[in-house]
């Protein structure tokens, strides 16, 4: 007796957003560690958390740029991608950066992305499925931009718990946005 491996399933393609999804996951996990790291490390110099601020902002702007690539709306993705990049680029390579200068550089990114998130999000809630999930975590973002700038003075301790808990959740919801939904798979043939 033989088993049938012919069936409608075999005819089944691969998504074709399946490469995009791994690497979406594969950055969430990325800003998953980063985020942790910045928790349970927070005794780190100002040098090192800029340097790990810097990377996660970057990460985060690829991952918002990728994200958006194949939507309509791809311009806007790569303006709230470009925001976090430059961010991230300004914190990892200012020479000698203060405590101050990095609040004051991941206050104002933030409250950029996530006003420009929450603009977005709101706009195009007729087309983006779970629309209300990017508003909330634009409003996060907004918020906590606005305790990094309220808080200059900040410790690293408090700086590193408060972004390392923003990037950490930032990691978790791209791992549920990437591996969450099945993959689109095309008809089977009749």
């Amino acid at each position: 007796m033989t088993a049938n491996v012919s069936s409608a399933s075999s005819d089944v393609t691969p998504s074709r957003h399946t490469g995009l999804r791994v690497a979406v996951g594969l950055l969430g996990a990325a800003a998953l560690v980063i985020g942790v790291v910045l928790l349970f490390n927070p005794v780190a110099a100002a040098r090192s958390l800029a340097l790990l601020l810097g990377l996660s902002f970057v990460i985060g702007g690829l991952l918002e740029i990728a994200v958006g690539w194949n939507s309509h709306r791809r311009g806007a993705s790569v303006v709230l991608g470009a925001v976090l990049v430059i961010a991230g680029v300004l914190a990892a390579v200012w020479p000698g950066i203060t405590l101050f200068t990095l609040a004051l550089i991941t206050g104002l990114s933030l409250i950029i992305h996530g006003a420009a998130r929450v603009g977005l999000a709101l706009i195009a809630r007729q087309e983006i499925e779970g629309w209300g999930w990017l508003v909330l975590a634009g409003a996060v973002n907004v918020v906590i931009g606005v305790l990094a700038i309220a808080w200059p003075e900040a410790t690293v301790l408090v700086l590193s718990l408060i972004l390392g808990a923003q990037i950490a959740a930032f990691g978790v919801l791209l791992l549920v946005f990437a591996f969450a939904h099945p993959a689109t798979t095309s008809s089977a043939r009749t």
